[in-house]
């Protein structure tokens, strides 16, 4: 039985984001839920810092809130987890803001699932059609190669009747690319790092 918590910790985005912390979410959100202390201070209505590992254990340095926000919200758009999304949303994560490494923006993540209310969603919440990944392919592109036709249509469609949004329009260049790149290789260099050494499944001796 999974934990039920675990689609709106944001310890668990990381965990599902990153392979090497696969054992952490095996044992703990899918596994002995009830022994994460995140999961018991919830319950006694605690507040749970966002440095806090399941064991009890707490990180000196993790990704700032914006970064851990924008990857539970792709991690919320590949999962398909509309009211997740609508909730982080509401709750003023800047959608229009977030864009990944690669370029990729929430909208062409969610034109890349076929997710039409989420294209939708993405759209009405002032996420540019007309941005480009680094590979120069808008949302409406992706949606294409990959045959989800609802979406290309829907955004297609936005995209006509709002042709003044191709002027403040823009994409990730190579540099800053590679610059946000290396930043967050080192940031999850040193958290993964730590959670190997804290591994509660680690033989002693």
């Amino acid at each position: 039985m999974s934990c039920s918590h675990a689609a709106s910790c944001p310890l668990f985005a990381q965990f599902a984001m990153e392979p090497s912390l696969k054992v952490w979410k095996q044992h703990f959100c899918e596994g002995a839920y009830t022994t994460c202390v995140r999961y018991q201070h919830s319950l006694q209505g605690k507040t749970v810092p966002i440095t806090l590992l399941p064991n009890g254990k707490v990180l000196n340095k993790v990704r700032n809130k914006d970064e851990v926000a924008g990857s539970a919200l792709f991690n919320a758009i590949y999962k398909g987890r509309v009211p997740m999304v609508k909730s982080m949303l509401k709750n003023k994560v800047a959608s229009s803001a977030i864009v990944a490494s690669d370029g990729m923006t929430p909208l062409m993540a969610a034109a890349s699932t076929g997710n039409v209310e989420l294209v939708e969603l993405f759209l009405q919440f002032g996420c540019n059609p007309f941005n480009k990944r680094n590979d120069d392919r808008r949302a409406v592109d992706i949606a294409n190669e990959v045959g989800h036709a609802e979406c290309a249509s829907v955004i297609q469609n936005y995209m006509d009747s709002n042709p003044e949004l191709e002027a403040t329009s823009g994409r990730v260049s190579q540099q800053e690319t590679e610059t946000k790149e290396s930043e967050e290789k080192e940031a999850m260099k040193d958290v993964v790092s730590l959670l190997r050494k804290l591994n509660p499944f680690k033989k002693v001796g």
